[in-house]
Order: C-alpha cells, then sequence, then structure tokens
C-alpha cells in the first residue's frame, strides 16, 4: 500500500521569511524556517515554495527559489518600482520591491488555488514552521486545493499561556487561529517537550487534539567576520526582541544599580541585540533616555549574522532573563560558541542545556547582578559553565525525522 504523502509535492509555506526580508535581523524562528528552506532547495522531492501576500500568493519551484533565496541573503539587490513608489511612505516602498522580486521570479501568480492545482495537480503535503499568518480560512483552502497532509510547527502557545505578554487582541486572535489549526491539522512537530505539554494541556480544554512529535531543532554556530579582538573592559550580550516577556528591565535595573554601587571602572558593558517590540515603553523611554545608555549599555537593533558572532564570542556571557519561551534558540547558539549564558529558570531551558547554564530567578535582581559580577571577573565560573555543555542536535538529524514525518501515514 502507498504510504500517504510519499510521492506528494511537498509545499512548504516561506511566508514569514518573506515578509522579514528586509528586516535586517532573525529571530530565532525566522533561523528555523530559513533552515528549512535550505532543506528543501536540496531535497530530491518535488517542492514548491509558498509565499502569501494578504489575498494574493506566490509559488517557486527550487529554481527560482534558489534565486530568490540568494537575494534574501544579501539584502537585495530588490526590483525597483515604477513612479508610483515616491508617494509611497520608505516601509511600504520596501516591501513592494520585496513583492515585485518574488513576483517575477515566481511560478505561479496570483491565485493559490490554480496554482496549486496546476502544479501539484497530484496532491501534496502542505508544511508551515514559521508559526505566522495562520488564517483559519487557509486550512479548507488547502484541502480543496488537494493537500493530502497539514503539518506545523509549535514554537510556542506564550500568547494564550502568557497573556499579560500581549494585547487582549493578539491573545484572541492567537486563540482563534490555534483552535482552527487544531482542527484542520494532520500533525504537529514540537520544538520541545514544554511546549508539547502545554499543547497537550490546549487539546483538553478545547476538546480535539492532534497527533505530534517533539523534533528539537538543529543550530548552526554564528559565523565569524574575524576573531574578536581582547576587550579592555568585559561585557555581555543579550539577543532578542526587546518585547516585555524578554525582561529587558530587569537587566537595565541592574546596570542602574551597578552605576550607584560601583566605580565606572568596574562596571561591565551590556550590549542589547534586536528589534524593539511592542507594549514596551517604559523599557523604550529608558533606552533613549538612561544616562549610562552609549557608556557602558548600548543597543544595536540592526546586526548582521557575522556581526553578531563576533560580538558573541568576544562576550563574557549571554544574558537571558526571559518569563517565558518555547525553546531559546539564543541560548544554544551562545554555549555552541562556548560562550556561558546566565539565564532564567525555564523548563525549555533544563530540557535542552540540561545544567550547563546558571540559572537565576527572574525575581531576584540582585543575584542576576551578583552572577554577571562574578563572570566579569572570574573566569573559573564561565569555564565551569562551558565545560558541561551538551551535545546539540544537528540539523541534518532533525531533517531525517521531519522527512519521515512527511512521507509517513499518520
Amino acid at each position: 500500500m502507498e504510504q500517504k504523502g510519499s510521492t506528494s509535492t511537498v509545499v512548504i509555506d516561506i511566508s514569514r521569511t518573506i515578509s522579514g526580508a528586509d528586516k535586517g535581523f532573525l529571530t530565532g524562528i525566522d533561523r528555523v524556517e530559513r533552515a528549512y528552506i535550505e532543506h528543501f532547495l536540496n531535497s530530491p522531492k518535488s517542492v514548491l515554495f509558498l509565499a502569501r501576500f494578504n489575498r494574493q500568493s506566490a509559488l517557486l519551484n527550487q529554481k527560482s527559489m534558489r534565486e530568490l533565496y540568494t537575494i534574501i541573503q544579501q539584502n537585495g539587490p530588490w526590483d525597483t518600482l515604477g513612479i508610483g513608489a515616491l508617494f509611497r511612505q520608505p516601509k511600504h516602498h520596501a516591501t513592494s520591491e520585496v513583492r515585485k522580486t518574488v513576483r517575477r521570479l515566481a511560478t505561479s501568480w496570483p491565485l493559490l488555488e490554480r496554482g496549486l492545482k496546476t502544479h501539484a495537480p497530484t496532491g501534496f503535503v502542505y508544511l508551515n514552521v514559521g508559526h505566522s499568518k495562520l488564517s483559519p480560512g487557509l486550512w479548507p483552502k488547502l484541502r480543496r486545493c488537494g493537500a493530502i497532509k497539514i503539518v506545523a510547527m509549535i514554537h510556542d502557545l506564550i500568547p494564550i499561556d502568557f497573556p499579560q505578554f500581549a494585547t487582549s487582541k493578539c491573545t484572541a486572535k492567537f486563540r482563534t487561529q490555534m483552535q482552527a489549526l487544531t482542527h484542520h491539522a494532520d500533525f504537529f512537530v514540537y520544538n520541545s517537550t514544554d511546549t508539547e505539554r502545554r499543547m497537550q494541556s490546549w487539546f483538553g480544554k478545547w476538546g480535539r487534539s492532534v497527533h505530534g512529535r517533539v523534533v528539537l531543532l538543529g543550530t548552526d554556530p554564528l559565523p565569524l567576520t574575524a576573531r574578536p579582538s581582547p576587550s579592555t573592559t568585559p561585557y555581555f550580550v543579550c539577543l532578542s526582541t526587546i518585547e516585555p516577556r524578554k525582561n529587558h528591565k530587569l537587566l537595565l535595573n541592574v546596570w542602574s544599580e551597578f552605576h550607584e554601587t560601583l566605580p565606572q571602572a568596574e562596571i561591565p558593558h551590556l550590549h542589547i541585540v534586536g528589534r524593539r517590540g511592542w507594549l514596551n515603553e517604559e523599557v523604550f523611554n529608558t533606552l533613549d533616555t538612561a544616562h549610562f545608555m552609549g557608556k557602558t549599555v548600548f543597543e544595536h537593533n540592526r546586526m548582521t549574522d557575522e556581526q553578531l558572532g563576533t560580538l558573541m564570542k568576544g562576550s563574557k556571557a549571554l544574558l537571558f532573563p526571559s518569563f517565558a519561551e518555547g525553546f531559546g534558540y539564543p541560548l544554544v547558539e551562545a554555549l555552541q560558541m562556548r560562550v556561558p549564558v546566565i539565564c532564567s529558570n525555564l523548563p525549555c531551558f533544563h530540557e535542552i542545556a540540561g545544567d550547563a547554564p546558571i540559572f537565576v530567578d527572574t525575581k531576584n535582581q540582585r543575584a542576576w547582578g551578583e552572577e554577571i559580577r562574578k563572570i566579569a571577573t572570574s573566569d573559573s565560573a564561565a569555564n565551569d559553565c562551558i565545560e558541561k555543555a551538551p551535545e546539540f542536535p544537528k540539523w541534518n538529524a532533525h531533517f531525517h525525522e521531519i522527512d519521515t514525518i512527511i512521507t509517513d501515514n499518520i
């Protein structure tokens, strides 16, 4: 008997990558979707890449996607626009250039149903790992177009598990999207056991479940532009979008206290790397006005992977005080580079990194300051952290399991 999905085309949704193509900073989920793009660019399977723009959609084959992905990695050059672009806002101008480039390279544009029925006439397996644009209306449309199997990666349930870190509108929208996805999906891939446990809890509340499996993410070491120069002042890195659940406020309070209690020469530096997010006006105000900004604390909203890798490698430790995470990509990136990690006491961090990180309660600001000072002034604690780092999963092992999920019966 032929296995369900064994000879079908794989349609991988790359909408997240396309919508963030001109943003200049990659989140953990961004990196996951790009890893999937790279895997399926080299897959012997029949593959189509789907980019959705509101009511318009593009399908790209491996050849056209390879050309597009090169442009994305280089952040251009994008196709230029006509004279009408002079009247658009710069943000919309950039988005339109990306859309025009995708449209030029597309195998099919702009009707999703026509494109799928033409280029995947015997059916397809739909794969979404971007955790975004999960419109409830998408799933029945995919079934009408010939979707044999719908597979989605669940990265976290934070908007509904921790609604205090989102707007009520965002929480309600996410709940509606996840309920609809649960109703239509055939299989869920989880990035951690903690994420699976949280999803199982919502299954009980919604009265419906989906088959699934935990497949830990692979990680690629960050590239380096050069060996980092020895710094005369020890410094730390915090890598994440600047939003409330990432808890930058704690670190800014620690540095404020350093300035009140330590001589200037003894204060380590802090590099905050990430785009500004939402619902975080107090933190934004501190970043804009605090007297220590530009002296001991530095904000970087745009940074290449090479620049980030060099900065990370030269740091004393990664600081990761999040209130909630589904996986925690920066933690793995740091430990892979033999950079110590001081982080919050979250289940997923224990699952992924064992006892390698230094775990500190997010309510204990004093303990955070003490651990930071200890790492800044002594190599012994840092070396202990590094030596405990486990062997992290590789992408080839991850994709071996994913290919099996796509091919096998459920």
